[in-house]
């Protein structure tokens, strides 16, 4: 059994007792939201290499009918079982057929990743919400080290020309974003913008300093001119991650 998987700092067994506990009622509507993005989302591939699902707690299963092979890039065995069980037991109208790379193709072994990417010729990608997590995946405080930057050129190569799509972590704390809906922005929002116009109504009664967010250190990972869309997840009470989502004009 992969131990450092299952420990990881990022998921694994902690991430597993938290969905147990919160993902029926805290992460009810973020799941709905991320579902009807991504329902929105089109891709003409029939076939989707899922990075990084865990055991896709925050992925409806209706986002999956539209694919005929779904292939996961999962590390934890525990996920891989709990996100085949959740699949299998959906009241879908079509099913894909599933498979598991345990493999790491991201965080390590980056250079896998446009590698296998090649090996499906009609094939779109979707990160669940993976990428915010390489900070304590890699141990690092900033995104302009050499692992990092591995990683964006792995990413930057394996979705060329080919549809894609990421939701992922920006910011997190314990200050609860001040809108209720998704909203959506022609680009990426800048460091200030997200505070003013995402966190507007914290700053009414918390002063600017007062605000501890986390960056989860996602900037330059896809491009910054396409649209991106903000949503608040309530992981767990009183703590908050803003997880922006784009994807590709394909």
């Amino acid at each position: 059994m992969n131990t450092r998987a299952i420990m990881n700092p990022a998921g694994g067994l902690r991430y597993h007792l938290r969905a147990l506990r919160f993902k029926n009622h805290e992460w009810k509507p973020f799941r709905w939201e991320i579902g009807e993005w991504l329902l929105a989302w089109q891709p003409k591939s029939p076939t989707l290499l899922l990075v990084g699902p865990s055991a896709g707690y925050c992925l409806q299963p209706f986002v999956f009918e539209k694919f005929e092979r779904v292939i996961c890039l999962e590390p934890d065995p525990v996920a891989r079982f709990l996100f085949k069980r959740h699949l299998q037991q959906a009241p879908l109208d079509s099913r894909p057929t599933l498979e598991f790379i345990a493999e790491d193709h991201l965080v390590q072994y980056p250079e896998r990743l446009p590698k296998l990417v090649d090996q499906y010729p009609n094939v779109c990608l979707l990160f669940t919400n993976v990428l915010g997590q390489l900070r304590a995946l890699l141990n690092i405080d900033d995104n302009s080290g050499p692992a990092f930057l591995r990683i964006k050129a792995a990413i930057a190569e394996a979705t060329s020309g080919r549809a894609w799509a990421s939701f992922h972590d920006r910011v997190s704390g314990y200050v609860r974003p001040s809108f209720e809906n998704s909203v959506t922005s022609n680009s990426r929002l800048k460091d200030g913008e997200v505070i003013e116009l995402l966190y507007s109504g914290t700053l009414v009664t918390k002063s600017h300093r007062d605000i501890q967010l986390v960056d989860h250190l996602t900037e330059g990972l896809f491009p910054m001119d396409l649209p991106h869309t903000y949503f608040s997840w309530e992981i767990e009470p009183g703590r908050f991650h803003l997880i922006e989502a784009v994807k590709s004009p394909l």
